[in-house]
């Protein structure tokens, strides 16, 4: 496996990690019974993606053909300001803080691909950014579902 993959496979994996870690603490942090289980889901999420890009680190990257349907971006939390921190948030705060977080991961990803040397890694990353913005569209779209009003 090129150096490249491997760095940014190791990225993606702490990346992971930190995430899932900030959203088991941030269960601590509110009273809120919706934003405690919104915040487990996204920890559990974020595990299994953790695992994912450390079994590609062992066994490589499978050569498929990927065609990856374009996904909508509502682009809901890029009108929105939310907390810096978890601590007391309700289940709006902590929609707002979850869809900026994978905002920036969409935006980390995109950059390491144009500084990756190897057509893999940049695939991978190309894929990275997909599942991002998969995941930033589910929190867009329940905050949607949740907190807007028709007049």
């Amino acid at each position: 496996m090129p150096d490249d993959l491997a760095d940014l496979l190791d990225m993606a994996v702490y990346k992971e990690i930190a995430s899932q870690a900030l959203y088991i603490a941030a269960q601590d942090k509110t009273q809120d019974p919706a934003a405690r289980a919104l915040m487990k889901e996204l920890a559990e999420e974020e595990l299994k993606h953790s695992r994912l890009a450390g079994a590609l680190k062992e066994r490589g990257l499978a050569k498929r053909d990927w065609h990856p349907k374009p996904v909508p971006n509502l682009k809901i939390s890029e009108y929105l300001t939310g907390p810096d921190t978890l601590t007391g948030a309700g289940l709006q705060e902590t929609l707002i803080f979850a869809m900026k977080r994978e905002q920036e991961s969409v935006e980390f990803y995109s950059q390491m691909m144009s500084v990756m040397r190897g057509e893999d890694a940049k695939h991978l990353c190309e894929r990275l950014v997909h599942e991002e913005l998969k995941h930033k569209l589910k929190l867009e779209l329940f905050y949607d579902s949740l907190f807007y009003q028709e007049d």
